[in-house]
């Protein structure tokens, strides 16, 4: 399954939804709508050189994105929180253009996986049941 995505492994948050593919699909959906509000603020944190604000949006977005199997960003938020907590969070700007790609590439991803999932016999089955 993880063959065909780069950034995420839906198969993480299928595992948390008990394999209820449509317990997946509403959580995909809720993690689409509270995403991007959550990648917003910590870009504004991190123009403002806010570094509280941006220790507590990296930790909040990191176990956001853990849950949909986005090791690669939640590793890179995790740096960004570390950062932000050290005296090294000059840092934290020239690591923004990787990390906004890998985010993009994420909510892509995650949308990709929605509609195979809609599309999977199984995903008619649980709408059918539930």
């Amino acid at each position: 399954m993880t063959s065909r995505y780069r950034q995420i492994d839906p198969s993480v948050l299928l595992d948390a939804a008990g394999q209820d593919v449509q317990a997946f699909l509403e959580l995909s959906a809720t993690f689409l709508d509270i995403a991007p509000p959550m990648f917003e603020r910590l870009q504004q944190a991190i123009q403002a050189g806010h570094t509280s604000r941006i220790t507590l949006e990296s930790h909040s977005l990191k176990g956001t994105v853990a849950l949909v199997g986005a090791e690669r960003l939640a590793g890179m938020l995790g740096r960004v929180e570390a950062l932000s907590r050290s005296t090294s969070d000059v840092e934290i700007p020239m690591l923004w253009n990787d990390l906004a790609d890998a985010y993009a590439e994420t909510i892509a991803e995650v949308r990709s996986s929605i509609l195979h999932f809609e599309q999977s016999p199984g995903s008619a089955d649980n709408r059918r049941n539930g």
